[in-house]
């Protein structure tokens, strides 16, 4: 008897974290096609994250961008095609400072890439492949290597997603690269964000590791159910309607 092949499982990252927080929501978005709804603000995490690869990648050449060229980047990169006038004015002008305000924390750390937007494959296990994009990678000045993750509100996650994905992403650079990252940095181009750095812990690399390998096997077999309540992930859902009404509401949970 021929020997069964093992169908072949390659997710990104943002499936991957659908599939963690709340399987069910993996299944209509990724299964049965559901979209969310186009916000008016749809383009900013992502102009900023793109004028910022650009700062990175011209400094990794040799180039150094600073605070001036911040409106010129934002020309570039900024595309909010929902957004009516006076609120693309408004986010242009809020991209812009953001950026300014990045250079005058982050400015002196600039030089220091190694890396922009790294592309990774993470080979958890048989046929499950994680593949996924790093958005900075550089050099402290303690030699140590940094994998940092580039976060607005538009770009939103928990934060125990997005630790568990640049674990993830440590693994995939390890396996790329043969050089092992020491920490781990969230990085908030926010205002008032918080940002966050730890060192690398290898007992959750092996967790993450294990939690993807479950998360594969559970969507080969069709295991995709609804959370058993209402919970945090509920809350930020834009699907949540497809799925349970919201405690209170006079319907249950």
């Amino acid at each position: 008897m021929p020997r069964q092949e093992i169908p072949q499982l390659i997710f990104s990252f943002s499936e991957l974290k659908y599939l963690f927080e709340c399987p069910y929501s993996f299944k209509l978005r990724f299964l049965y096609g559901f979209n969310p709804p186009l916000h008016e603000a749809l383009g900013y995490g992502k102009g900023l994250h793109d004028a910022l690869a650009e700062v990175h990648k011209k400094a990794v050449d040799g180039e150094l961008l600073d605070a001036s060229d911040a409106e010129d980047l934002v020309a570039r990169h900024l595309h909010t095609p929902f957004a009516y006038p006076e609120l693309r004015t408004k986010l242009a002008q809020a991209a812009a400072k953001a950026i300014k305000r990045y250079f005058g924390t982050h400015g002196e750390e600039i030089p220091r890439t190694v890396h922009s937007e790294k592309q990774v494959q993470v080979h958890v296990a048989p046929g499950i492949t994680v593949v996924g994009r790093i958005d900075l990678i550089r050099r402290l000045d303690t030699d140590e290597l940094a994998i940092v993750d580039f976060k607005s509100t538009d770009r939103a996650q928990a934060e125990d997603v997005t630790r568990d994905q640049l674990h993830v992403y440590a693994v995939g650079y390890g396996e790329l690269t043969g050089e092992n990252a020491d920490l781990i940095e969230v990085l908030n181009l926010d205002e008032a964000g918080k940002t966050t750095r730890e060192e690398i812990e290898d007992s959750l690399l092996t967790e993450v590791r294990e939690d993807i390998r479950k998360a594969g096997e559970e969507l080969r077999t069709n295991d995709l159910p609804r959370l058993n309540a209402w919970g945090e992930q509920c809350e930020r859902c834009d699907l949540v309607a497809l799925c349970r009404e919201k405690p209170g509401s006079g319907h249950g949970s």
